[in-house]
């Protein structure tokens, strides 16, 4: 009778192990992707491996460290690693890497699955982004590398620390850490801002003029009718149309040259500069008498946007950089917008 079951007892423990390895591999990668996005919203930190800072390299070698794997320095040390795999067979966790701005491996991230990988971006911090990304990543593609073996339940992986609460106001990828925590926070209790749901914020994420509206209109409390405006490419039932004419007819966008309004350009400091004059009265005798001390060596009377960069200058709402410039080009992201509205509601 023994004899008869022990196929069955010999069937139902291998059966058993290859549920435990499959679970020890998909829990390992869930733990890679896990620990990745708790540092969504870090600096980029040229040499940087921990989380004051990271770059891409450092970001791969202190999240895998987390899950027991080690992992070489470079970019180029890192390539030279694990199992070479191809693009469509990417699973989470596994690692991909770019040729940037010189020949072989010069940029790297992990994978999260639906097509999309987290890096440590030299502009934006830790983000994610597109492996297709038809403007950038997609053709600087050059391969990927799995590092978390596909067979073994040995693997030393470190016991999940509880996710962060989040407070009224907070979101995952803005840590109690990050320059514009409190303005941000403050902001959304208020309603003057919001996330983009599953707790993230994206505070490196560029401002376009569309959300420019809806933001200041909201914050000035601007009343708003019908979404029609004198522009040929703001169709009036879009989401931003009635701001987009509420702040036309208060002269907010007079800047604006030709018929187009083009909703999704992102909104340099300049601009950021004249709308928030305008909407908040800024530019005037106090202001104007101050500006004349700035010191914003990149700004000076001939952009048509002086008095204004000056007067919110005065005002204490911008400091410009530490170099001493204003960079009037540059464009303003989701936490710039948030510590500049904050300290003008409050300053």
């Amino acid at each position: 009778m023994l004899r008869k079951f022990i196929p069955m007892i010999v069937f139902a423990l291998l059966f058993t192990t290859v549920i435990q390895t499959h679970t020890a591999e998909a829990s390992t990668r869930d733990n890679v992707v896990s620990y990745a996005k708790e540092q969504l919203g870090v600096p980029y930190r040229f040499g940087g491996t921990t989380p004051s800072g990271f770059d891409c390299s450092g970001f791969i070698r202190y999240v895998m460290n987390q899950v027991g794997v080690s992992m070489p320095r470079t970019a180029s040390e890192q390539y030279n690693t694990g199992r070479a795999i191809a693009k469509s067979d990417l699973k989470k966790g596994d690692l991909v890497f770019f040729e940037t701005y010189k020949p072989g491996p010069s940029h790297s991230g992990i994978y999260v699955g639906d097509g999309k990988f987290i890096h440590a971006s030299s502009s934006n911090g830790i983000t994610i982004s597109s492996v297709n990304d038809p403007y950038y990543w997609g053709s600087r593609y050059l391969g990927a590398k799995r590092v978390i073996k596909d067979e073994t339940v040995e693997v030393a992986v470190k016991k999940a620390e509880p996710a962060r609460v989040l407070g009224e106001g907070e979101y995952r990828d803005v840590l109690p850490t990050h320059w514009a925590f409190n303005e941000i926070k403050v902001l959304s209790k208020g309603n003057m801002i919001t996330g983009y749901g599953d707790g993230l914020f994206a505070p490196n994420d560029k401002v376009t003029r569309a959300q420019i509206a809806a933001l200041i209109t909201r914050a000035t409390s601007l009343p708003t009718s019908d979404g029609t405006t004198g522009y040929s490419d703001v169709p009036a039932n879009h989401w931003s149309a009635s701001s987009i004419a509420a702040m036309e007819r208060a002269g907010y966008f007079s800047y604006i040259e030709g018929g187009s309004f083009n909703m999704n350009q992102p909104v340099t400091r300049e601009e950021i500069a004249v709308l928030f004059a305008k909407a908040f009265d800024l530019v005037n005798a106090e202001t104007l008498s101050a500006s004349s001390a700035s010191t914003f060596t990149d700004v000076d009377q001939s952009n048509w946007a002086y008095e204004e960069i000056h007067a919110l200058q005065a005002s204490g709402i911008v400091q410009g950089f530490d170099d001493g410039t204003y960079r009037p080009s540059g464009h303003v992201t989701r936490a710039e917008f948030s510590k500049i509205l904050h300290t003008t509601l409050h300053h």
